[in-house]
């Protein structure tokens, strides 16, 4: 299973990197919505964790409150590549 704080630093790195410009103190405590997620950058969220991790993320999965935080993502992320 990976570890769930490698994971939360993973994905902060790759929201701040590849979609959203993020302040300086983004972390993944930060809400992601106020950060400027909408749903076109959810899309390419979900791309850019199935071309990083290779896990498509069902519909159930896409729920306003696992894509609250990057810790709720990366708690949901675990337990999905854990699974498979």
């Amino acid at each position: 299973m990976p570890d769930l704080l490698i994971l939360e630093n993973e994905l902060v790195l790759l929201i701040q990197e590849r979609l959203l410009e993020t302040t300086p103190d983004f972390s993944a405590a930060s809400n992601l919505y106020d950060a400027g997620l909408d749903s076109m950058a959810l899309m390419q969220l979900l791309l850019l964790l199935e071309e990083k991790y290779g896990v498509m993320l069902p519909d159930t999965d896409l729920s306003k409150e696992n894509f609250s935080t990057t810790h709720h993502l990366a708690s949901l992320l675990q337990k999905r590549l854990s699974n498979s």
